[in-house]
């Protein structure tokens, strides 16, 4: 009963603050669609704050080892180009609301969110910033890829696959469409991407 409760009021919020932002969201909404007291609420999670935190960091350590994996098991960076962009568009494309809501603290805040990302690499066993550094400069001294800098390979990658989520209206505007989330849709962004990558970054 217990952790169904902790789970809707997190549902709940994370709607709330998606649509709201933090300064916008109001616990006594949460509390009233979660169908719980308030005072609850601050039990579980001690201020608005904290409940704020918690969902960006439970979504943040649900997605970070998947890209850990990606790494692993792409032995060439052909195959990662491939791996990566799936990854990312399939994962957010049935998580807008945390897209919105992590978006939304990268425009007003985005000194809260580094920190985080930090506090969560240090709980894994493995770094994957340290592991796709490696990766990165490997495949640059064999001669695989174009860009030796592992900065510039992640802004190369990481935009590409989450803008699209995020930019989806602006694009269906702009070209006077309306884009249906399908997987039709979805297979042709992660094989434009895909080749886009590979086209750019390999040699």
């Amino acid at each position: 009963m217990q952790k169904n409760a902790r789970k809707k009021i997190l549902n709940i919020s994370l709607k709330e603050f998606a649509a709201y932002g933090f300064e916008g969201a109001r616990m006594d909404r949460i509390a009233q669609k979660a169908g719980v007291n308030k005072a609850m609420i601050f039990y579980y999670y001690s201020s608005k704050q904290n409940l704020h935190r918690t969902i960006i960091k439970n979504a943040l350590l649900d997605f970070i080892p998947k890209v850990h994996q990606a790494i692993i098991k792409a032995k060439t960076p052909e195959r990662f180009f491939e791996t990566l962009p799936e990854l990312c568009i399939r994962y957010f494309s049935q998580k807008k609301d945390i897209i919105k809501m992590i978006g939304r603290e990268l425009i007003q805040s985005p000194k809260k969110i580094s920190p985080l990302i930090r506090e969560i690499f240090s709980e894994l066993p493995v770094s994957p910033p340290k592991m796709l550094q490696k990766v990165v400069r490997d495949w640059y001294q064999k001669g695989q890829i174009s860009e030796s800098d592992p900065v510039q390979f992640i802004f190369n990658i990481i935009p590409l696959c989450l803008f699209p989520i995020i930019a989806k209206p602006i694009v269906e505007a702009i070209m006077d469409i309306t884009i249906p989330d399908d997987e039709v849709f979805l297979d042709r962004r992660i094989q434009s991407i895909s080749n886009l990558l590979k086209r750019g970054m390999l040699k």
